[in-house]
């Protein structure tokens, strides 16, 4: 979009519409453009030359409520948040710990993968209570995605397998 390319624009839109997601498509992808992008707000992130199906899968995930990035991005953000814990001195452990049994195993789920309606079927629950867990643990845990959620879960907590 014209006018729409500089630092801090995708905090505009959301300042404008927060409800929006928003899938950046760029001419050169840039892994570290890629982690600033979802730091302002960008839920997805591809290159202009991704293959439609693709993109428009891409889409659909993001409308969903997913994220979409190259694996590396992923990579890229977790060796961010685990130089962050550093930093912390290792309180991302003892905030994790003053979860409820319940967040912990939300948080788990959601580290695996699982969607709300996903985590609801799990734990035998509504999607709306998952959802109140959800604002709980962002809130205790001073996050503010999914994302952000299930990487601080992989660092501090073992994810058990899904078999």
């Amino acid at each position: 979009m014209p006018g729409f390319h500089r630092p801090g624009s995708l905090r505009s839109i959301h300042a404008l519409s927060p409800s929006t997601r928003t899938v950046l498509l760029v001419r050169s992808p840039d892994d570290s453009a890629a982690v600033g992008a979802l730091k302002e707000g960008a839920k997805g992130y591809c290159s202009r030359t991704t293959d439609p199906r693709l993109l428009l899968k891409a889409i659909h995930l993001v409308e969903k409520g997913e994220f979409w990035v190259r694996r590396r991005v992923i990579n890229r953000l977790v060796e961010e948040l685990t130089a962050l814990e550093r930093k912390r001195g290792g309180k991302g452990r003892e905030l994790y710990r003053k979860l409820t049994l319940r967040e912990r195993q939300i948080s788990g789920l959601v580290a695996r993968g699982s969607t709300n309606r996903e985590v609801a079927e799990s734990l035998s629950i509504v999607e709306k209570t998952v959802k109140a867990h959800m604002t709980s643990i962002f809130r205790k845990l001073n996050l503010a995605s999914r994302l952000q959620l299930a990487i601080y879960t992989l660092q501090v907590a073992p994810v058990p397998d899904s078999d």
